[in-house]
């Protein structure tokens, strides 16, 4: 089982075009792009001491694909990043 190597990004540094709410349409373009998925995303974090994952969001802009995050960190704040998408 591979995990993901989580770089997570300061939320400004990504723009979005375009950002997916319908995970259904999401997930086919996580697929068909062999992008990380929201799983493995979350197993890092919580693998790092990071955080639990509590919102995502596909968001894609000319440069590719981003996660938009909403992470819990141990200590209970809610904080919300971004981090790249990219194929595995």
């Amino acid at each position: 089982m591979a995990t993901a190597a989580v770089v997570l990004l300061p939320c400004g540094a990504l723009r979005a075009d375009d950002c997916l709410t319908d995970w259904g349409m999401a997930g086919q373009i996580v697929r068909r792009e062999n992008l990380i998925t929201v799983e493995e995303v979350s197993r890092s974090l919580a693998a790092d001491g990071i955080g639990k994952l509590v919102k995502t969001t596909l968001c894609r802009t000319e440069a590719g694909y981003f996660y938009r995050l909403v992470i819990r960190s141990p200590t209970g704040q809610l904080r919300t990043t971004v981090m790249t998408a990219r194929g595995r």
